[in-house]
């Protein structure tokens, strides 16, 4: 009798499992997953839609920031150095910026065009540069 209580019990416990995971499987995963209660649709290449609280700065205000700060600037590209590594240019100075092909999202900009690039300044021997997140043409 022992040993039938305890088949019993196994089986019960198995289907129950299998029962849990069938209802996961059930599910279309090639259009829906969830990931901590968010969900996420394949392709869907979102971000933050808010206002961003990150202010204007100049370039001679971020050449004293630290190493690893986000920045917004505004200015010109003025000129290209190399593959993806521009010159930029505001009013109070210039620095170096690195654009990588898939951040540009479009935008077509020359040394008469003004833009708002954010990124993450990082200090390098020789200097500061910033290593460009997101660029648009200015208003």
């Amino acid at each position: 009798m022992k040993k039938l209580a305890i088949l019993i019990t196994a089986f019960v416990m198995v289907f129950s499992v299998q029962e849990t995971f069938a209802h996961h499987h059930t599910r279309n995963l090639q259009t829906e997953y969830h990931y901590y209660d968010f969900e996420y649709m394949p392709g869907d290449k979102g971000g933050y839609t808010g206002a961003s609280d990150t202010e204007i700065t100049s370039v001679l205000q971020a050449k004293k920031l630290g190493s690893s700060v986000y920045v917004k600037l505004k200015g010109k590209i003025v000129s290209k150095l190399g593959k993806e590594t521009y010159m930029f240019k505001d009013n109070t100075g210039t620095v170096k910026i690195e654009i990588d092909d898939d951040n540009w999202n479009g935008v077509k900009a020359g040394p008469k065009d003004t833009v708002i690039i954010e990124g993450e300044l990082e200090r390098e021997q020789g200097g500061v540069i910033v290593d460009v997140d997101k660029i648009e043409l200015a208003d």
